[in-house]
């Protein structure tokens, strides 16, 4: 009798442990890919996800995706993570190599729990020609490549454009072809005279 029980008591278990949903976690994809525009892709955020204060997601199974042109855009979200993102921080930042404290491009935010849900304020942006801020953090090479991030609950990937703009000449190498290209031209008209 005791054999039954615990067989049938192990069988219960077992199909209750199968017919149990199994555990999402939120995540958030960023592709600046394009050099005009930049998307964001979220999904499972149980209490929503927001992009400049407009809905993008809410609820386990549901994602959303939105491209937007390249620049800098708020987010926030709430999902699941039983208290264990609490105090959590992401800094995803691309640079150029020729300076790596210019970031371009990236993402940033921290997250805060209440003991069962998580909750992140933050932003992202995608690279808009020129470098929007300066960095003394570790940043990554503006190259295409693609960073993971994370936090409990939580993950995610951020791609860089693959081009780096062409250099902007620093102001010493203007007054230097400023000076040059006069003295050519004088140089050919004496030439021409002669």
């Amino acid at each position: 009798m005791n054999v039954l029980r615990t067989t049938r008591s192990l069988l219960a278990a077992l199909l209750a442990a199968l017919a149990a949903p199994a555990a999402n976690a939120a995540y958030i994809t960023i592709d600046d890919s394009d050099p005009d525009s930049i998307t964001i892709t979220a999904g499972d955020f149980e209490g929503g996800f927001f992009v400049d204060g407009d809905l993008l997601t809410i609820g386990l199974g549901d994602s959303g995706s939105i491209t937007l042109p390249d620049g800098g855009y708020l987010i926030a979200g709430s999902w699941i993570d039983l208290g264990e993102a609490g105090g959590d921080r992401v800094d995803v930042s691309f640079a150029l190599s020729t300076d790596p404290t210019a970031v371009t491009s990236g993402v940033e935010f921290g997250a805060g729990s209440d003991g069962f849900f998580a909750t992140l304020t933050g932003s992202f942006g995608g690279f808009t020609g020129f470098p929007y801020f300066f960095t003394a953090d570790p940043t990554f090479p503006q190259d295409g490549s693609t960073v993971p991030f994370g936090v409990a609950f939580l993950s995610g990937s951020f791609t860089s454009e693959a081009a780096e703009p062409a250099a902007v000449p620093e102001p010493a190498t203007l007054a230097l072809v400023a000076g040059v290209v006069p003295f050519a031209a004088a140089v050919r008209r004496r030439r021409s005279v002669a």
